[in-house]
């Protein structure tokens, strides 16, 4: 079990602290389904349909933690990054629990909410090029941001891909960004093609992630509030709080599957996976008018996120 301290930042408290501390622990189960995975979520009529592989990974930047109140005003900081980079966090070691704890006493009052503010989400995905699969990066962005591997500003539904391959690191801790798969780039949309500063895309217009679709689905994101069981802290309260989350990400990659084979095929020059806004050929099935012509969508969905609280 990793565990990350000194991570904690608090919020102002209105009363005297107790003698309660707050865990954090995360694991991510591929073979739960994501929210949005029902097999028919794609708004457009492209006349393809949507493939959803399970990604090998799974990682989240985090900006700060909180728990939070439905009733009351009642609140407590578990972690804040500030003006500094979103803690990485990775879950591609599952059933490895990731965990982040407070360095000091949560502050009284009653909890029922965890509240995340979440800058990206990372999927580990498998492409294709015409013989071989290569594992590479994809992050999708909920917020205006830097990126911390490379150090660009990145704006909200930004969609990027890393040029090159990734492998999970082999350390246990969660916030090893790894090594190699940090070529982020964006995706021209009018060629497909890598483009990278932003501004080096055409009309500066690098393609997003869906947000007609992805509106209905990533509702009050960036904050991502969570319901949990619900328990008071009070001046008398000496115990241990754990907060158990799991990602469910069964499908959580969502794509055009354009040739029918179930793989992703965005690197392979005769497949029109991933091949954003490109002619109409004969081969597509549909050039319509509510998508752009000929173009293969993907994005990433969110996870589903069940969570169960304990008292030690």
């Amino acid at each position: 079990m990793a565990v990350i301290a000194g991570l904690a930042a608090l919020a102002a408290s209105t009363g005297c602290n107790s003698g309660a501390n707050i865990t954090l622990q995360a694991t991510m189960d591929p073979t739960v389904a994501s929210s949005a995975n029902d097999g028919n979520s794609d708004p457009t009529n492209d006349g393809w349909t949507n493939a959803n592989p399970n990604p090998s990974g799974f990682a989240m930047g985090i900006q700060n933690a909180k728990l939070t109140s439905s009733t009351t005003a009642d609140s407590f900081t578990i972690f804040d990054q500030g003006l500094g980079d979103p803690l990485f966090t990775r879950l591609y070691n599952s059933p490895t629990k990731v965990t982040f704890t407070s360095k000091d006493n949560i502050s009284q009052g009653t909890y029922d909410r965890l509240e995340l503010q979440v800058v990206f989400y990372e999927a580990a995905i498998q492409t294709r090029d015409s013989q071989n699969l290569h594992t590479r990066r994809l992050r999708y962005y909920l917020s205006d941001a830097t990126d911390p591997l490379i150090k660009q500003a990145v704006t909200a539904h930004d969609l990027l891909l890393s040029e090159d391959d990734f492998t999970v690191p082999a350390s246990n801790d969660p916030t090893d960004v790894g090594t190699d798969g940090t070529a982020l780039e964006w995706i021209d949309q009018t060629n497909g093609g890598f483009c990278t500063p932003r501004s080096s895309c055409t009309n500066n217009d690098p393609y997003q992630g869906n947000t007609s679709f992805l509106a209905g689905i990533f509702n009050n994101y960036p904050t991502l509030t969570i319901p949990i069981s619900s328990f008071t802290v009070d001046s008398s309260t000496n115990a241990s709080f754990v907060v158990n989350l799991a990602f469910g990400i069964g499908g959580l990659f969502f794509y055009d599957d354009t040739d029918y084979n179930g793989q992703f095929d965005s690197l392979s020059t005769t497949s029109p996976d991933g091949k954003i806004d490109q002619p109409c050929l004969d081969s597509y099935p549909t050039c319509s008018t509510d998508d752009n012509p000929g173009s293969a969508d993907f994005w990433i969905g969110p996870p589903l996120i069940s969570s169960t609280v304990i008292s030690q």
